[in-house]
């Protein structure tokens, strides 16, 4: 879905104010596209987070979140919500969401190449085009191009609340330019187009969706 929004600058706008000496209108563009979305987990690395997802499996009870629904935050109306402040009950539900959101992106967002699926090419390079170069800020070239922090290197760019409300893999792009827009909308109606799921796919997402 393409939202096209009253009075935004244009590409050639962005591209022209980040090319000045407008220094604050780049840390706000820049503070505005990070908050959008990312390329790493929520404050811990791979590992880390790997090692808290073997330790949640071994729990009772435990269910696969890809399964789950999310859970809204709580309606609290303590003196500390009302005064803009973190009272108990969030700073617990801002932690489970945090790991939540990285135990999905560990399951569902971490790329593996394999040498029958995306290896699969004359060039036998990734068809995804895994490892993602990694940068550890966000920063522009010359021609006002922007990279964008990227700390994981096979995980695509990623937005934490919708990860956390669709509990699934996602991939979330910023659209720089008109070619990028143009390959996006191609990348989507080819997707969406493709044969069906196979029958015995079908079989698999039912059983893992039973009581």
């Amino acid at each position: 879905m393409l939202v096209w929004i009253n009075k935004a600058l244009s590409t050639q706008q962005i591209r022209d104010r980040l090319l000045s000496a407008d220094s604050d209108f780049n840390k706000a563009l820049f503070a505005y596209y990070e908050s959008l979305h990312q390329g790493e987990f929520i404050e811990r690395t791979k590992d880390d987070v790997k090692e808290v997802v073997d330790l949640l499996e071994k729990c009772d009870g435990y269910e696969q979140l890809t399964t789950t629904l999310p859970i809204s935050p709580p309606q609290c109306k303590c003196k500390l919500c009302m005064n803009n402040n973190m009272c108990p009950k969030m700073e617990l539900w801002w932690a489970e969401y945090n790991t939540t959101v990285n135990d999905i992106l560990f399951r569902c967002n971490i790329h593996e190449c394999r040498a029958n699926w995306c290896l699969n090419n004359k060039y036998h390079k990734c068809k995804a085009h895994f490892p993602r170069p990694c940068y550890p800020e966000t920063k522009i070239n010359k021609d006002g191009h922007i990279f964008f922090k990227h700390l994981e290197p096979n995980m695509n760019t990623v937005c934490p609340p919708l990860t956390y409300l669709i509990r699934s893999n996602s991939d979330v792009t910023c659209l720089q330019s008109g070619t990028g827009v143009k390959a996006v909308i191609m990348y989507v109606a080819d997707y969406i187009t493709k044969n069906p799921l196979k029958l015995y796919n079908l079989f698999e997402i039912l059983a893992q969706t039973q009581d």
